[in-house]
């Protein structure tokens, strides 16, 4: 029993001792074999046409491969979690020395997956083309995402103001009608006075011409009538 504790003990100790070592570095690049998964370099930038194919807190470079081919992809790139696949190897000149793809896979420690301070990316070649062409760009890195996301908000913000511009023509728009309808409202209101004279006129007039009526009766009385006949004898 003794024995067989020491002799798990010191399998713990060699593995662990295995994957502290350098064998987490970019192992050199070798010819492409058909239908295999061979290393290619280590690089500091991502082709141009790169995309994200998968991600995954325990990557490694078997799990790429497999997405990659399944996508027909002719390259393989993993950096950290990430692994990107592509047509084309990154731009020649960004081929940088093995060391510095030294970031261990989260899946498999033993394995690369790029490096970081400064980025680097593990490239492999996934079998399905044996020589796939250097990408003529610049490149990119990681980062770049983050600058397509900034210029979408910024397209986003001009297109609020411009609606905001609309409202404010349409409130002043509102505004002149509501000024047009209240000038309106007080020429009418200018009008009734005048109406009110010509009432205030009419009213004499018709106490006037209802004198003569009210006087005819007084002539009718004897007084009157005395009158009349003295006019008439002389």
């Amino acid at each position: 029993m003794a024995i067989t504790k020491f002799g798990l003990l010191t399998f713990l100790a060699a593995s662990a001792a295995q994957v502290s070592g350098d064998s987490s570095l970019q192992p050199p690049a070798k010819s492409p074999v058909l239908n295999d998964f061979t290393p290619q370099g280590c690089f500091s930038t991502l082709p141009s046409k790169a995309s994200v194919g998968t991600e995954s807190t325990f990557m490694t470079t078997g799990q790429c491969f497999n997405y990659c081919q399944k996508e027909k992809n002719s390259v393989a790139i993993l950096y950290a979690t990430k692994c990107y696949c592509s047509d084309t190897y990154p731009a020649k000149s960004s081929l940088v020395d093995d060391d510095q793809c030294n970031l261990s896979c989260p899946g498999y420690p033993r394995e690369a997956c790029g490096g970081m301070k400064p980025d680097a990316y593990s490239v492999y070649n996934t079998g399905l083309d044996l020589n796939p062409e250097y990408d003529t760009a610049e490149g990119k890195d990681d980062d770049s995402s983050s600058t397509a996301s900034g210029t979408t908000t910024q397209g986003v913000t001009t297109t609020w103001v411009s609606t905001s511009t609309t409202t404010h023509a349409i409130s002043e728009t509102e505004t002149e009608e509501t000024g047009i309808s209240t000038a309106r409202s007080e020429e009418t209101s200018q009008v009734a006075p005048v109406v009110n004279e010509n009432t205030a006129v009419a009213t004499p007039i018709a106490s006037a011409s209802t004198v003569p009526e009210n006087a005819s009766p007084r002539l009718s009385n004897p007084i009157g009538n005395i009158v009349r006949m003295i006019a008439r004898l002389l």
